[in-house]
């Protein structure tokens, strides 16, 4: 007879999540919020988000209507293999499954949003958001059009 061993790991991770739908129901099935950086350049607003291997495949990127929220989501899956190797753990820091973060976007940087671009390299995702031109500093004269009505 085979003893077969639960991963504590996804015991635990259940018990996480139970817990915070128990006191945030929207959590659904997300597990962790990945870590971002967000910056302004001279020509962008750039948004930096660590997500070491997860495969740019399972990433979505979404901007609200109104331009001031941007929702990342995605998946980090974790090998069958290393369940089945463990025969007990010492130190978990690492999350697998599903992740959302919503990012607020600063309304004082207008961006173009027909020109963001993302990149992903070495576990990074990489949102560049180019800053739209500013309007002319140059001093405009209105002409008046007389109604005749």
């Amino acid at each position: 007879m085979a003893i077969r061993y639960i991963n504590p790991v996804d015991i635990f991770r259940q018990m996480e999540l139970e817990m915070l739908r128990q006191t945030d129901p929207s959590i659904g099935t997300v597990f962790f919020q990945p870590c971002v950086d967000m910056y302004e350049t001279d020509a962008a607003l750039v948004i930096k988000m660590e997500l070491a291997g997860v495969k740019p495949s399972k990433l979505q990127i979404e901007l609200s209507a109104d331009d001031r929220t941007m929702t990342i989501s995605g998946e980090r899956l974790e090998s069958g293999d290393e369940h089945r190797d463990r025969i007990r753990c010492h130190h978990l820091e690492i999350f697998f499954g599903a992740f959302q973060r919503e990012i607020t976007l600063p309304a004082t940087v207008p961006f173009d949003r027909e020109n963001i671009s993302a990149t992903y390299k070495d576990g990074f995702l990489v949102i560049s958001l180019p800053k739209r031109s500013a309007h002319s500093p140059e001093k405009r004269t209105i002409t008046i059009t007389e109604d005749t009505k």
